[in-house]
């Protein structure tokens, strides 16, 4: 018996409680551990149906107020339900060839009475930007969001651009989103139209809604991290994305170890993991509880509870796989995901949600970044391994989707996928030809796509959209070097190169330094705290840098960058400082080097990229558009991702907000009545 199946709550109960919520929906969020307790509980059954009974006497009363917010939406509606399927990464310029050959069929069914057009990302094409516009409708000027990382002005380190987690004076962690602006689902419930909401990037932790969301990236596994994984084998240590365990020797073909958690080993009690070998069968015993363990083989999700000090339990999940090296163990488990039916972070809203879903799927993957691709970089994961798991976190996603499509009607469906992303990352150097991973993972997206179009209704409108598109990344571009080559980045006496986070950066004579994905920014004076650029100084400076960076080349003679972006530009809002003062447009086939993006300084400014990681996105936003496909014909020409918001506001009835600078793609709207 796995773990998992020894406290799963029959299916019934989350559903009763998610229907109860419903009909008491309160906008606002309920807190880590409410409701909890209530599910486990038989006496919270006999409270729910005291529950049901007051809530068939209160429906007409909360149905008249939904009727009178309805009334207020001040355009015909030309869709009864919006239906908006994310695609992370999906290439126009792959979509257009497999069209070509024949091999995605649903696009082209969809397209002969529809829409197929470009759709322009953000700058930078990166998902965090990208996806904040499509939410907001807005520029990243008016959202917040510029990169995966943002700089700490004060000390000059690398932060999360997305998310603040603070602790309180009672030590409770607490987790902010720094993401400004509004989500126009959030506008959309104002008129009483409900919406499900799954997994789109930067939505960590939940707003409140009128309706059902999931959080997605940033979603922190229990270490705090944004996913480290965990190699049980010959020795202690760390790698780039994980931790490596020495398996102890338990007698005879017994190993034991411990799982490090929040805090790692130090005063946490970490669940215990044995080991045992019996002739050719394997078992795997965490806590006491065990199970059988084939080599070579995902074991399913278990659960898995920590006792951080001061914080009670933490209860998390992760998958585990084990392999026999010249006649030894090794066990991989993937990075320890919150676990949905006990979340201790916010997963959902309402909170109960996360349960729920947990109903309908069984255990799933609730990682922000749920791929382990560091796992493959660092040869944790083979290839086929890789696949396998991002193929069944695929799976789990699609089975939330099309339960949403069956029990949310009308209004607003929107889920984003990503393994298109993570594939194309990993695989881009393998290939597009036939049998390529790449290529499967488009035709399979291709069938997600025909079964979504076979469970919508005849008012829905379908958009089928990706955030941004790929290219190839083999040369790595150490911006910072390029800083110091050029003379606007010192380095202290006798340090040569820098890990991260900039230690050992000269900051008193230092100009300008880089952080992310082709950021650069102004050590300006009154602004950081050893700023030295004058504001009357700064467009010379940032003139010479944009010279300097223009005329690199790559040992083959290629031109490194296309396009510099001075940040008023592509910027504006009341955000837009808080941004880089340029931004490198690279050409196909470059990118920000691993370590410039978190503030280190290589020896080398062009260099060879050799990991599994070959596609990217990160270069001119220009050379990687996204995709819109739908069922309707739209006016996609010159279309970006910020028309998608006021898009699907405007097919539900409703004018788009002063602050959002996308437009409407549908023609002929009228004003109600």
């Amino acid at each position: 018996m796995h773990l998992k199946e020894k406290t799963q709550l029959p299916r019934w109960i989350p559903i009763v409680v998610l229907l109860l919520w419903a009909a008491f929906r309160a906008d606002a969020y309920v807190g880590p551990g409410a409701g909890f307790g209530v599910v486990t509980s038989f006496l919270v059954v006999l409270n729910a149906v005291a529950a049901a009974a007051l809530s068939a006497l209160a429906w007409p009363v909360l149905a008249g107020l939904r009727l009178l917010k309805r009334l207020r939406i001040p355009l015909k509606p030309s869709a009864r339900r919006v239906v908006i399927l994310g695609l992370d990464g999906f290439s126009p310029r792959l979509v257009r060839q497999f069209l070509s050959e024949g091999r995605l069929p649903s696009i082209a069914s969809l397209t002969q009475a529809g829409t197929l057009a470009d759709l322009a990302t953000t700058c930078p094409g990166i998902s965090p930007v990208a996806w904040s516009s499509f939410q907001t409708g807005a520029n990243p000027g008016k959202h917040g969001i510029f990169d995966f990382l943002a700089p700490d002005r004060s000390a000059y380190l690398p932060v999360l651009s997305s998310v603040l987690t603070e602790r309180t004076a009672r030590g409770r962690v607490v987790a902010r989103l720094l993401r400004h602006s509004v989500p126009f689902w959030s506008l959309l419930g104002r008129f009483g139209i409900r919406s499900t909401i799954l997994r789109v990037p930067i939505t960590y932790p939940p707003e409140p809604l009128d309706g059902f969301l999931l959080s997605g990236m940033c979603v922190p596994d229990l270490r705090g991290t944004q996913g480290s994984y965990t190699v049980f084998g010959s020795e202690n240590g760390t790698r780039p994305g994980g931790l490596l365990v020495a398996l102890e020797p338990d007698g005879g073909d017994a190993w034991r170890a411990r799982l490090p958690g929040p805090g790692g080993n130090a005063g946490a009690p970490c669940p215990e993991i044995r080991l045992r070998r019996k002739g050719t069968r394997w078992s795997m015993k965490i806590d006491g509880v065990q199970t059988r363990i084939e080599p070579g083989a995902f074991t399913p999700w278990t659960r898995l509870v920590f006792h951080p000090p001061g914080e009670g339990r933490a209860c998390g999940l992760a998958r585990f796989r084990l392999r026999i090296r010249e006649g030894s163990p090794e066990l991989y488990a993937t990075a320890i995901h919150p676990d949905p039916e006990r979340p201790p972070v916010p997963l959902s809203h309402p909170h109960i949600y996360s349960r729920y879903l947990a109903g309908v799927v069984g255990s799933f993957a609730t990682l922000g970044l749920a791929e382990d691709t560091w796992a493959l970089i660092d040869g944790a994961t083979s290839p086929e391994e890789f696949l396998e798991s991002a193929w069944s976190i695929f799976e789990e996603r699609k089975t939330m989707f099309f339960d949403a499509l069956s029990r949310n009607r009308s209004g607003l469906v929107v889920c984003v996928f990503d393994t298109s992303d993570r594939i194309q990352h990993m695989f881009w150097r393998q290939g597009t030809g036939p049998g390529s991973a790449v290529r499967r993972m488009y035709e399979r997206c291709d069938a997600l796509v025909g079964e979504t179009v076979r469970r919508l209704g005849r008012n829905d409108l379908l958009l089928v959209l990706s955030d941004h598109g790929f290219t190839s990344f083999d040369t790595c571009v150490d911006l910072n070097r390029v800083l110091v080559d050029a003379g606007y980045m010192n380095l202290l006496p006798g340090v040569d190169s820098v890990d991260d986070s900039f230690a050992g950066v000269d900051w008193a004579s230092t100009r300008a330094y880089s952080l992310g994905l082709g950021g650069i920014f102004l050590n300006m004076a009154g602004r950081e705290t050893s700023g030295c650029v004058r504001p009357s100084d700064a467009e010379e400076v940032r003139s010479g840098m944009e010279t300097a960076l223009l005329a690199l080349r790559s040992a083959d003679g290629r031109p490194v960058v296309r396009t510099v972006y001075h940040a008023e530009s592509v910027y504006s809002g009341p955000y837009s400082r808080s941004g880089p003062d340029l931004f490198v447009g690279m050409n196909e086939g470059f990118r920000a080097s691993w370590n410039c993006a978190t503030g280190g300084v290589g020896r080398d400014a062009i260099y060879p990229n050799d990991r599994h990681w070959s596609g990217d996105h990160c270069c001119d936003p220009l050379l990687v558009p996204g995709i819109l496909v739908s069922n309707r014909v739209l006016e996609a020409s010159g279309a970006t991702i910020m028309d998608v918001a006021p898009t699907a506001l405007s097919a539900l009835g409703i004018e788009k907000p002063a602050h959002m600078d996308g437009s409407t793609l549908l023609s002929g709207r009228k004003r109600a009545g």
